[in-house]
């Protein structure tokens, strides 16, 4: 089972939130995908943090796209791995839900993707050590990562997994 990594950026942590963006990551580093949706949210819906903190980092040009689009777009990136494909998140009740909705009609949904996420602290993973892992991530400055970008959060918790992965050997 290949593994891909993936975050979610939306409006708020409430009743409604509304997706700006996704990253994903492959479990070897080398095939990323990211997209920011132009068709499901204003900037007014967004809480004040949202707007401080992942608004700025907002790319435009072509990695906007609507949600119709991001499911053919996406749908076809996975499928390209011809392989059985599992993603993996730090956030099953925040993230897993994007995926299904990308995916809502059952048309769209990749032959290949498992319907049953991974939590990135699944499989007795220290919680506190991905934490810290991350912290050091972003605070480094080679790769420049920046926090609450989602391919670049997507890209951390591959690293964070495959440091702590490490750590176990």
């Amino acid at each position: 089972m290949h593994l891909l990594f993936f975050d979610s950026e939306f409006t708020e942590l409430g009743i409604d939130p509304k997706l700006i963006s996704i990253g994903l990551v492959s479990e070897d580093g080398i095939n990323e995908f990211y997209a920011e949706l132009s068709d499901t949210y204003q900037p007014k819906d967004c809480s004040a943090f949202v707007q401080e903190a992942v608004l700025p980092h907002l790319q435009g040009g072509d990695v906007l796209m609507t949600m119709n689009e991001l499911a053919m777009l996406l749908g076809s990136w996975i499928e390209n791995f011809e392989q059985p494909v599992q993603l993996v998140t730090d956030s099953l009740s925040w993230d897993w839900p994007w995926i299904q909705e990308i995916f809502n009609d059952v048309a769209f949904w990749p032959k290949n993707l498992d319907g049953k996420p991974m939590s990135l602290y699944a499989n007795k993973v220290n919680t506190t050590f991905i934490e810290q892992f991350a912290e050091k991530a972003f605070s480094s400055n080679v790769p420049r990562l920046r926090r609450h970008h989602a391919l670049d959060d997507a890209k951390v918790n591959r690293l964070a997994l495959l440091a702590w992965n490490e750590c176990q050997k």
